[in-house]
């Protein structure tokens, strides 16, 4: 297994997530109460970024290439499903590798950001769409050892290419202040649940 201490280290940050949502009685904790977590025990990680169901970390020690992605259980499970749906021998050309994944953390490659053109964007998606993989925005790629690589996608069962790119086509017309809108209720409604 690759970074062992980092492993350890995501398997205690799920018992104490396991904790605290025991104690608080939640479904999962908001993105403050995972960064104060996470940062309070393991104090040589700091926040690189967050989306709307993770939280990406960098450990000020290890490999500048590689995250600690922390984030609801399903979540980490979509990432993983994403992933594993692309073919080996072609999987690494087209994701960041993931080195593993525990229960609410993966450790995966990151990289630099990229500037991508629509056209790169295009070809990737009509690339992946095929494995029942969909929702890759400019944002989800980064620049790994000089290759555009997703380091973010969702994965549908039943691949459906052609609607997996109309939506695609949709979410991308949407302006940014309503794609964080509906963001914000989708986390609501999950707490509700």
């Amino acid at each position: 297994m690759e970074y062992p201490e980092l492993h350890h280290q995501a398997k205690h940050i799920d018992r104490l997530i396991d904790e605290n949502i025991h104690a608080k009685r939640t479904v999962f904790l908001t993105t403050d109460q995972l960064q104060t977590i996470v940062v309070k025990v393991c104090p040589d990680f700091y926040v690189e970024d967050r989306g709307w169901h993770k939280i990406v970390f960098r450990h000020r020690r290890v490999d500048k290439n590689v995250v600690l992605k922390i984030g609801p259980q399903q979540s980490i499970e979509n990432d993983h499903r994403a992933y594993k749906r692309v073919p080996h021998r072609i999987r690494h050309q087209i994701f960041a590798r993931l080195f593993w994944h525990t229960k609410y953390c993966l450790l995966q490659e990151y990289g630099d950001p990229a500037d991508v053109s629509a056209e790169q964007l295009s070809c990737i998606r009509r690339l992946i769409y095929r494995f029942g993989i969909f929702d890759v925005k400019a944002d989800n790629l980064r620049k790994i050892e000089g290759d555009l690589k997703i380091i973010d996608a969702n994965a549908i069962r039943i691949p459906l290419p052609t609607q997996m790119r109309i939506v695609d086509e949709l979410k991308a017309k949407f302006p940014e202040k309503l794609e964080k809108i509906i963001g914000k209720v989708i986390k609501r409604l999950k707490k509700l649940a």
